[in-house]
């Protein structure tokens, strides 16, 4: 089967099962914590060479995205990489565009998750994405600052005021994370995607 076939494969299969998440699924909270927990892989920290991996799969995924019919410049789509699993924030018009960027995503060599956490909207304000930013440069700040989290192994990326932290960390560096970054203002939610680190 060509990556195509793929890829138009996994979309099918996504797009039912978004469907019928939207019908069977309660409203979340407005705000909390989410844990995503499928993630079990044991990582180590990441190298050097990890990290130029990480860029060039975050932008392979977000060409790709670009040049494919449907998508481009119709959605607001951010893949951030870490260590293998990727997690897209953005928005999308329906659930067909949300599977084809994951479809997309997973398609990618080397990528051994994708955690999907695009929403179905409009596309984001240049004043929202304004306001994003700056929570961003906060929440990075109090991980900078504080001794007990490496800030170095979390990425965090804010979209409508829901907070990201995709990391390799210990239980005490993951709760410590999310604390601080509860004390940041205009922090909706918190979607916490945390992969335990191996020595």
């Amino acid at each position: 089967m060509s990556l195509t076939q793929r890829i138009q494969s996994k979309v099918r299969l996504a797009t039912v099962a978004g469907a019928f998440a939207i019908l069977t699924a309660c409203v979340p909270a407005a705000i909390g914590v989410i844990t995503v927990s499928a993630i079990d892989l044991v990582l180590e920290r990441r190298t050097l060479g990890t990290y130029v991996d990480d860029n060039v799969v975050e932008l392979s995924i977000r060409k790709e995205i670009l040049q494919t019919e449907g998508l481009g410049r119709n959605v607001h789509i951010n893949p951030t990489s870490l260590n293998g699993i990727v997690l897209l924030s953005g928005e999308v018009a329906n659930n067909t565009q949300k599977a084809q960027a994951e479809a997309i995503a997973d398609s990618f060599q080397g990528v051994d998750q994708v955690v999907n956490q695009l929403e179905i909207a409009g596309k984001s304000s240049l004043a929202s994405r304004t306001n994003d930013s700056l929570i961003t440069a906060k929440v990075k700040t109090e991980l900078l600052r504080n001794t007990n989290v490496d800030s170095t192994n979390i990425k965090v990326v804010t979209e409508r005021g829901v907070v990201h932290l995709l990391g390799i960390v210990t239980p005490t560096e993951g709760a410590t994370a999310v604390e601080l970054t509860k004390k940041v203002s205009g922090v909706a939610r918190i979607v916490k995607v945390f992969m335990p680190p191996s020595y």
